[in-house]
């Protein structure tokens, strides 16, 4: 019998989903078996908020600044 072992986290313990149609699950990570993961792809979420914080931290100066003169 080959052993299924998980492509993320390498753990051979694996059940099967009834909500994916018994497709094998990895019990340790919780991904489906055969899914890979996308390597050093990232994606940065982040960025835009960074940027709307900064505006605000700015508006907030300048209009603290237009108050005191």
């Amino acid at each position: 019998m080959i052993a299924n072992k998980c492509l993320i986290c390498g753990s051979s313990n694996m059940r099967a989903d009834r909500a994916l149609s018994g497709r094998l699950v990895c019990n340790s990570c919780g991904t489906p078996f055969g899914v890979r993961s996308r390597g050093n792809i990232k994606i940065n979420n982040n960025s835009l908020f960074n940027n709307k914080l900064l505006l605000f931290i700015f508006i907030c100066i300048v209009a603290f600044i237009l108050v005191i003169i």
